[in-house]
């Protein structure tokens, strides 16, 4: 069997306090029986109390449950979770202790990827080359860099979604007014779904732009100082997000065509190039910090969220098929 490894996941470490993301926000957190019995035994009285009385069952399935808000009952003012927080992770629920690990198995294949919902894979993606966005792991368990062209399907979806890329280059980016309008559009699908969601949340600074239309040369000119100064970074992260997204997608959901799969990660990749021109906009920007926002909201609402990801799903095809 191939095991393809997603280069972040040998050594991931939750940073937790100093994690600017709250990662269950928004979430219906199935907790699973074996959980069940290590909260009900658990030693800490106090916590064990704490848990029990924030777990709801349905129909035989037990859940957190969810504040007004939409977080977790077990989430902290400062973004922290009690559990993890008075105990450990092997405590934590089957879903908590895994996020932001996914696994996945097909024939003879084995993918272990994680969720760019996570601060940790974004950084990742940002900094290091695309060589080592995918290892193969050997059976004495050590991980070897593998080229996406040593992947078979892989490298022929790499080629699909290359030509999408031009085809959009080609209508949008050499009239600005036409891109003008798609970045206006994207806003619009962008604010449709905060409407619509709750687990879609206003990100300071990531719409405020589009309040107002510009005209072509306005646009264009905030546009191409955007580019100026971070397209070697946006390009970067670009290539990565798309060799990351492609192999984890196709492993993810088995019912969805590649066709639509390209458009849908063609579509995450341009919203988030869309919030992140906006946030670009203000004058204490700090990129790196702004990207972990942006890939975060999109990732979020466009794979977490089953109401917003239809929303974002449709629009974006119906905008760019």
């Amino acid at each position: 069997m191939k095991v393809y490894v997603f280069g972040a996941y040998k050594d991931f470490k939750c940073i937790a306090g100093d994690c600017m993301a709250t990662c269950c926000s928004g979430w219906k957190i199935v907790v699973d029986k074996e959980a069940y019995e290590r909260f009900k035994n658990m030693e800490n009285s106090t916590l064990r109390e704490d848990i029990l009385s924030n777990i709801a069952e349905n129909n035989g399935v037990c859940s957190f449950k969810n504040k007004n808000n939409g977080d977790c009952a077990m989430l902290d003012s400062d973004g922290l979770c009690r559990i993890q927080r008075n105990s450990d992770e092997k405590t934590l629920c089957n879903t908590c202790r895994k996020y932001p690990r996914l696994s996945f198995k097909r024939e003879n294949i084995m993918l272990l990827s994680m969720a760019a919902s996570c601060p940790v894979v974004i950084n990742y993606l940002c900094k290091y080359d695309y060589s080592n966005i995918w290892y193969e792991m050997s059976d004495d368990k050590k991980m070897h860099t593998i080229a996406f062209d040593e992947i078979p399907e892989l490298s022929y979806e790499v080629k699909k979604l290359n030509e999408l890329f031009t085809k959009i280059r080609e209508k949008y980016s050499k009239k600005s007014d036409k891109l003008c309008e798609l970045f206006y559009d994207f806003a619009d699908i962008a604010v449709d779904m905060i409407i619509k969601c709750n687990d879609c949340i206003y990100i300071d600074g990531s719409l405020d732009i589009y309040e107002s239309q510009m005209d072509e040369n306005s646009f264009s000119k905030k546009y191409d100082k955007f580019i100026h100064e971070y397209e070697k970074r946006l390009i970067k992260f670009e290539k990565n997000y798309s060799l990351y997204r492609l192999l984890t997608a196709g492993y993810e959901n088995n019912n969805q065509s590649l066709s639509e799969r390209l458009y849908q990660i063609t579509g995450e990749i341009i919203m988030n190039r869309v919030i992140l021109f906006s946030m670009a906009q203000s004058e204490d920007n700090d990129f790196s910090l702004d990207i972990v926002q942006s890939v975060h909201w999109v990732y979020k609402a466009a794979i977490h969220g089953k109401i917003s990801a239809g929303i974002m799903h449709k629009k974006v095809l119906e905008k760019l098929a």
